[in-house]
């Protein structure tokens, strides 16, 4: 009491000097009983609860009476005197002089719900009490550590409520009699025994607590139903995969007895196990139309392939000469019946035939001899080539070899040409050579109808006898006509020379 005494004490500025006629301790004693006690003693009766917030105004006008109480008997105190009692502690600055004073508050174990009064008579008799010099200072420093402390326990509060929800929730967790269609009421009298419940106190929290759990108990219970079903489907699906005997066209009627013997079909409804089914066949249709689409892709990239290489063929046949603009279909049908290409395109089911290609190939090679042919007879006819029979192939191209390189003509269709332009040349000369027999037999018939034309007859003794004949002028050469005269002199002569032999063999 004395070192609370001298604690008060030191916070007024003495400056009377000590009373008359007491002595000094008496007098200490005294003024620390009357400082103190007195209005501790109002404290106590006053504070035994804890004050609300309305009380506040009233407790901060005692405390300053108490100040006003403690003023003036401490004035009367000398230097001196107060020597004698216990010094405060030092501190090096006020904000470890404030934390010496919290931690004296939190040694007392101050409350958070705690009046000043209540506290100050915990802890007015420790060194620290002294550590802050004012009131005002205790009162702020104490009101800090309030809002701390109140932090401190809701934290508390905070961090035990999560854990008795936590082990709320296990609780629920680790039993094995919930379901997801019990009332609120079933659940509570399930575990109003158990310490996890009552941990939670509020019976809305548990009510939350609970229902949630079920809610999700509910939907764990519909997503493990809905993957059963899931997965039973998917069985019962891979049962009709495994059933050779369904076909696309397969009715459920026929086959339903079979399949409803398997335990896999069994599992679903009739509606699912009828509509999977038909899903199956749906499948299966359009697998088949898949494979029938792959199947004509595929054969008709074989068929296009085929027409390819048969293509290939031609085009060598006419690199080659074998295949021309005069090369018709039987003759060349019979030179390529039997070689794979052909084989090959004439087992096409659609497309072009091995007849259609030939003919398109033939097509063009006859319009490209028709444009050469006229080309080649344009220049022959030019150049007025002496064209004979007996040229060669050789003999027309120097002939002609200045005009048939631009634009260039191919040898197969310059032969062609040839061939023909020579066929024609030699018809031409037959028929000019019957022509001049015939003209010859006529002039020969008319030598002979002339009696007087003896051996020893000249040209020129008949000369203009001929000369007015048709004979003689529907030749029209006298080198011709003399030629035929010559010769028939010399079968006379001849005929001559063989009747002289008769007759002197006849003589003889």
């Amino acid at each position: 009491m004395s070192s609370s005494m001298m604690t008060n004490a030191d916070e007024v500025q003495t400056t009377e000097s000590p009373i008359a006629g007491v002595p000094k301790n008496a007098e200490i004693n005294a003024t620390a009983v009357n400082t103190i006690t007195a209005p501790m003693s109002n404290s106590f009766s006053a504070h035994d609860k804890p004050s609300s917030e309305d009380d506040a105004p009233a407790q901060e006008k005692q405390e300053a009476e108490k100040d006003v109480v403690i003023d003036e008997k401490v004035n009367n105190v000398t230097l001196e005197e107060k020597s004698v009692n216990q010094d405060p502690l030092l501190y090096a600055d006020k904000l470890e002089a404030k934390n010496a004073f919290k931690a004296l508050l939190e040694s007392a174990n101050v409350g958070s719900e705690w009046t000043w009064d209540q506290a100050m008579r915990a802890i007015i008799n420790d060194k620290r009490y002294g550590a802050l010099k004012t009131l005002g200072e205790r009162k702020q420093a104490f009101n800090e550590f309030l809002g701390q402390k109140r932090k401190q326990e809701a934290e508390e509060r905070r961090v035990k409520q999560k854990k008795a929800r936590e082990e709320f929730k296990k609780m629920l967790e680790g039993s094995k009699e919930l379901t997801a269609s019990m009332r609120w009421s079933k659940v509570a009298t399930l575990f109003e025994n158990d310490e996890r419940f009552k941990a939670v106190e509020r019976e809305r929290d548990r009510r939350d607590l609970i229902e949630t759990y079920l809610q999700e108990l509910e939907e764990k219970e519909r997503a493990k139903a809905h993957e059963e079903r899931k997965r039973n489907i998917m069985e019962y699906r891979q049962f009709l995969e495994s059933c050779e005997f369904i076909k696309a066209s397969t009715q459920w009627r026929k086959v339903q007895d079979r399949l409803e013997a398997d335990e896999r079909c069994s599992r679903l409804e009739k509606i699912d196990r009828l509509e999977i089914f038909q899903d199956y066949l749906h499948d299966l249709v359009k697998e088949e139309e898949e494979q029938r689409k792959i199947q004509k892709e595929e054969q008709r990239k074989a068929e296009r392939k085929n027409r390819d290489e048969f293509r290939k063929l031609l085009e060598e046949h006419v690199a080659s000469g074998t295949l021309t603009a005069k090369t018709n279909w039987r003759d060349y049908h019979l030179k390529v019946k039997d070689l794979h290409a052909y084989v090959a395109v004439a087992s096409n089911a659609s497309g072009s035939t091995p007849k259609d290609l030939f003919e398109d190939v033939s097509e063009e090679l006859q319009k490209q001899y028709h444009e050469d042919k006229t080309w080649i007879k344009d220049v022959v006819k030019l150049k007025k080539v002496p064209l004979a029979s007996n040229w060669t192939l050789q003999d027309m191209k120097v002939a002609i070899i200045e005009d048939v390189n631009s634009p260039p003509i191919s040898d197969v269709n310059l032969k062609m040409v040839f061939d023909e332009l020579l066929e024609r040349a030699r018809e031409k000369e037959e028929k000019e050579a019957k022509k001049r027999k015939r003209l010859a037999d006529d002039f020969l018939n008319l030598l002979q109808s002339i009696k007087d034309i003896t051996a020893s007859s000249k040209w020129e003794s008949f000369k203009e006898i001929f000369e007015g004949s048709q004979e003689y002028s529907s030749i029209g050469e006298e080198a011709f006509c003399r030629e035929m005269y010559e010769e028939y002199i010399s079968q006379l002569k001849e005929q001559e020379k063989e009747n002289e032999q008769k007759r002197k063999e006849e003589k003889v």
